[in-house]
């Protein structure tokens, strides 16, 4: 029998990666073909390599209890690893070949879809997956097998990515017919950028992680750091017109 992780991990994959097709074929891509394949190539290099990193540093202690063991070390990952080591990696892949066009609006919608089903995977999976919340009293908390209520963060981040999706094709499509006075092409994967860091920051509240520093975990840490990234595209959405913002600073 199929574990609920694999099922879904792999359905995750053939669902984004089937959107992003469609939406190709909808609105045009504007990156020669063989560049955008290349930088999705980057993207996976930095994804796989980013997510291992930060799974290692999320509990340092607890990794240098692993040192010997690879199982740990080639099994753990997280998504907010991943998309933080896409993100440099494409920046640098960018930079390297000279490519000044935003390459991941593309790709906005069809993360938040892979991510949406691959947390019913993590939800199935239970315990063992370690992405379970805090004991709550709440009405719909979720005992994963332990005889305690938790929070069943997996499930907040499906909603949330299920509410996050319609407002990302508004701003693709507000892109497609060049209504430029908000968004900007790089426009819709910033905003899913901002959008799911944010959730994370605050979700991981909830959530049994130790914390490192500040009363942050290191996954919260990472959060903050690419929300300061993007600092200045979300001072441009909110004051478009203000002096000293501007909107021509593409990047993603």
């Amino acid at each position: 029998m199929i574990h609920p992780h694999v099922f879904f991990e792999a359905l995750s994959y053939l669902a984004a990666f089937a959107v992003y097709f469609l939406l190709r074929r909808r609105f045009g891509d504007p990156i020669f073909t063989p560049l955008r394949f290349a930088a999705l190539a980057a993207a996976v290099a930095g994804a796989v390599l980013g997510a291992k990193i930060l799974f290692w540093l999320e509990d340092p202690q607890l990794t240098l209890r692993h040192l010997h063991d690879s199982a740990y070390f080639v099994g753990g990952k997280t998504i907010v690893g991943a998309l933080a080591g896409g993100l440099v990696s494409v920046e640098l892949f960018k930079r390297y070949v000279g490519l000044r066009a935003s390459t991941g609006d593309l790709y906005a919608i069809p993360l938040a879809v892979g991510i949406a089903i691959g947390r019913m995977g993590c939800f199935l999976t239970g315990l063992a997956d370690n992405t379970y919340g805090t004991p709550t009293r709440l009405p719909w908390a979720v005992n994963f097998g332990d005889g305690v209520p938790r929070h069943p963060t997996q499930l907040y981040e499906i909603v949330f990515l299920l509410l996050l999706i319609p407002a990302l094709w508004r701003v693709l499509k507000q892109i497609a017919r060049e209504q430029q006075a908000i968004f900007l092409p790089g426009d819709a994967f910033k905003l899913f950028m901002v959008a799911y860091m944010t959730f994370r920051l605050l979700c991981d509240f909830i959530k049994p992680y130790p914390r490192l520093f500040l009363g942050l975990g290191g996954i919260q840490w990472c959060c903050v750091l690419v929300l300061l990234y993007y600092a200045s595209d979300v001072a441009r959405w909110v004051r478009p017109h203000a002096p000293g913002v501007n909107p021509r600073v593409i990047r993603a």
